[in-house]
């Protein structure tokens, strides 16, 4: 019989194993996570006669001030797959964890339709497309300064202002860290951030966090640091310097009350 528990100091080594066999990361990337963000009472398994054979993450957040979980790296060991071992296991962290609302981000279209079996709803974050000439025109240059933030959390927090991921600033420097491995740009000034990758030819960027009234300054340093003929920016519905923004499917969401949030923004997820 499968016994389905949170994860123990003895499954450690496992759940590494299983982590770097199922997805497609850098080892440094690997070591990362579980330096930096691993916990075993964030983590459900699967085990079969003593052998971990599935794993859930479910990382502890905040939503308007309401505990809730970020559902990540759910895996399933290649020889014990479409046997309905993670169908059991999403349910019982569900059960077990019970968060009020639990978000995921689904990595790949067919999972958006597997995560709708356990009632996750898709979520939506607003892009913004610009050419280099519109984003230039919106820009304005800034004096170089000495960089004095101590925290990029509460500027984040002050940006998005409601209905997001809240992550706190160890979470926030584990992204940078994360993205900088597969050759994301991490801007950083005195008004907010940016983490962007080029993407052929095109410059995403994952997160733009700053004040509206600030916002010309980051596009600037952004400016200066890709050469691309084209930028598209992942955006909170809060964040409205920005005009024309269109919405784009992103993560879903799973409450457990028939309360809904207008949306989440699921920015600066682990992907």
């Amino acid at each position: 019989m499968i016994e389905m528990r949170y994860a123990s100091a003895d499954d450690v080594n496992s759940i590494k194993e299983l982590y770097q066999n199922s997805f497609d990361e850098k080892p440094e990337a690997v070591e990362l996570f579980f330096n930096r963000i691993f916990k075993t009472e964030n983590c459900f398994v699967a085990i079969d006669k003593d052998e971990l054979i599935a794993m859930l993450h479910m990382l502890p957040t905040i939503i308007n001030g309401k505990p809730a979980r970020y559902l990540y790296a759910a895996a399933t060991k290649k020889e014990f797959r479409r046997m309905g071992i993670m169908d059991g296991l999403v349910k019982a962290a569900l059960s077990v964890f019970a968060p009020e609302i639990c978000v995921t981000l689904p990595a790949s279209d067919h999972l958006y339709d597997y995560y709708s079996r356990f009632k996750f709803k898709p979520l939506e974050v607003n892009t913004v497309n610009l050419s280099r000439d519109e984003a230039e025109a919106l820009s304005k240059p800034v004096d170089e300064q000495e960089l004095v933030v101590n925290s990029y959390c509460g500027i984040r927090n002050r940006v998005l202002k409601d209905n997001f991921l809240f992550w706190n600033n160890n979470h926030i420097e584990y992204a940078f860290d994360y993205y900088a491995l597969y050759g994301a740009k991490i801007i950083k000034s005195n008004f907010g951030y940016a983490i962007a990758i080029e993407e052929d030819g095109v410059c995403e960027v994952l997160e733009f966090i700053c004040i509206d009234d600030n916002s010309p300054y980051l596009l600037s340093e952004l400016l200066k640091s890709f050469d691309c003929d084209r930028f598209k920016i992942r955006l909170s519905p809060n964040q409205r310097f920005f005009k024309n923004t269109e919405p784009e499917r992103f993560a879903m969401a799973r409450y457990s009350s028939n309360y809904q949030y207008d949306f989440i923004y699921s920015g600066l997820t682990l992907e």
